[in-house]
């Protein structure tokens, strides 16, 4: 910042908003400097120096933005320019000329309390409409590549830490995939899927979907079923969110950051093991439980399956559910799938 001498101001009862300071003058033509004296008054700016006499109506004067600190530029048409020392006497004499209408609104406290109003209104907006759809636009265009990628990850991290080999006979865990196998699902946007059974210690009757179309059974939830429709109906309601991208779309919504990051750095492991810790615990949105119901509940009926068996096994798992108090009381099913209640009665509703 150029450093200029300190100013003086003169004002008269004719012209109140009369100014004077000394600054520097530009010609335009070289970066030299020129010392003057500048008056702003009777709607003119006369500039006077060594040879130099100028007045030029504030009509045609440009004032920069004011800055804290900074020095003000007064910029003509024929591209000459001054430099003055900023002061309140400065930004009155210059009237509007000497700032924008941001500026303005900036020094005003009623637009700044309206701005911040109307900034969280917008945050909330885009947090609740903005951010599901963008999260749906960007898991269905995923590749599978990328969506096998992280899903593998996810279950080698949850593997190591937390699952154990399902101690289901493979003749039962092959007769469980055959049943599975003959349930048609849409064939437009399904991914292929891939069954997988393991069991906790740590966890109960549960089941979840991987975004690349793996779905996990564990132990407790098929030893609870009291037939193989039972948890057939479980399978298709885990089918719908990976036909739906439900867990894609669950974690751009919960992890936006994560995810631009993984994208831009091409590293997805971050994403895996941010997804391995999702996968027990999340909650998934009521409307994706809804929506998800609604597959299966249609899934079913294709199949000439009940869908009150979907309610009947959700019932089984409140049930159960209810029994665990206290500190031994393990994570299942539920616990990852709420408004119960509201589900069963959806789903006895169809026919």
């Amino acid at each position: 910042m150029t450093n200029l001498p300190k100013h003086s101001m003169s004002t008269s009862p004719s012209d109140h908003n009369k100014h004077g300071q000394t600054g520097l003058y530009y010609d335009g033509f070289s970066s030299r400097a020129h010392p003057v004296f500048v008056t702003l008054v009777s709607g003119e700016c006369r500039i006077t120096g060594d040879g130099i006499e100028r007045r030029i109506s504030l009509d045609e004067v440009a004032a920069a933005e004011r800055f804290e600190g900074a020095n003000r530029l007064l910029r003509f048409r024929d591209g000459t320019s001054c430099e003055l020392r900023d002061s309140r006497q400065l930004s009155d004499a210059l009237g509007k000329r000497g700032s924008s209408i941001a500026q303005r609104l900036q020094q005003s406290w009623r637009w700044v309390i309206v701005s911040l109003f109307l900034l969280a209104i917008i945050v909330a907006a885009g947090y609740r409409w903005g951010l599901p759809w963008a999260a749906e636009k960007i898991a269905f265009r995923m590749p599978a590549s990328m969506l096998r990628l992280i899903s593998q990850q996810a279950l080698s991290i949850v593997d190591k830490k937390i699952l154990l080999p399902s101690a289901l006979p493979l003749e039962r865990q092959q007769q469980l995939r055959d049943r599975f196998n003959k349930i048609s699902l849409p064939s437009v946007g399904t991914p292929p899927i891939k069954i997988e059974f393991r069991d906790s210690r740590m966890y109960g009757a549960n089941a979840f979907a991987l975004p690349d179309g793996t779905i996990v059974f564990f132990d407790k939830l098929v030893q609870l079923a009291d037939n193989d429709d039972q948890i057939a109906a479980v399978f298709a309601h885990e089918a719908g969110h990976v036909v739906l991208r439900h867990g894609m779309r669950q974690i751009i919504q919960s992890s936006v950051v994560a995810l631009v990051l993984a994208a831009y750095s091409g590293d997805v492991s971050s994403l895996g093991a941010a997804l391995s810790g999702w996968l027990l615990e999340a909650k998934y949105s009521r409307s994706f439980e809804h929506d998800a119901d609604v597959f299966a509940a249609d899934t079913l009926k294709r199949n000439n399956i009940s869908p009150k068996l979907l309610s009947a096994m959700l019932a089984k798992l409140e049930k159960a559910h209810s029994y665990k108090s206290g500190d031994d009381k393990e994570p299942d099913y539920l616990s990852s799938h709420p408004a119960t209640e509201e589900r069963i009665r959806y789903l006895n509703s169809m026919q």
